[in-house]
């Protein structure tokens, strides 16, 4: 059941995440960029609100329909965010995270969604992060 929000509805439009290959690093730059600056001085407030607490994450995804982007899986998608908001954005270089997510293991649950769009333009993705309730 989802609790208080803890951040809602941040969007990053105009590129979609590469989920393998060397564009990889560059593309959880991009997004790591984008929610920083779209969270801005709020940043540390919403990794205070996160600490310790059992989460729930939602996602949409947004991607260019019959495009090769639009049969990407969602658990490649998800994984390169997920990266995103943790303290370090790959186990093989120091590259920081948000570090709004201490581990994985603090998310009780994940809603993955695509959604289709027109343009290049329209792709990208929007998330929100809600505080956990097990009632």
């Amino acid at each position: 059941m989802k609790g208080d929000i803890l951040l809602q509805n941040v969007q990053v439009k105009g590129f979609v995440p590469a989920t393998a290959g060397k564009n990889v690093k560059e593309g959880k730059k991009k997004i790591r960029d984008a929610v920083e600056t779209k969270i801005g001085k709020n940043i540390d407030n919403v990794r205070k609100r996160c600490d310790g607490k059992p989460l729930s994450v939602n996602v949409v995804f947004y991607l260019q329909k019959d495009s090769a982007h639009a049969k990407k899986d969602l658990d490649g998608l998800s994984n390169v965010l997920l990266d995103v908001l943790s303290k370090e954005m790959s186990s093989k270089d120091s590259e920081p995270g948000l570090n709004i997510l201490n581990d994985d293991s603090v998310i009780y649950r994940i809603v993955f969604e695509k959604k289709m769009v027109d343009s290049a333009e329209d792709e990208g993705l929007a998330f929100s992060i809600y505080e956990w309730s097990y009632t």
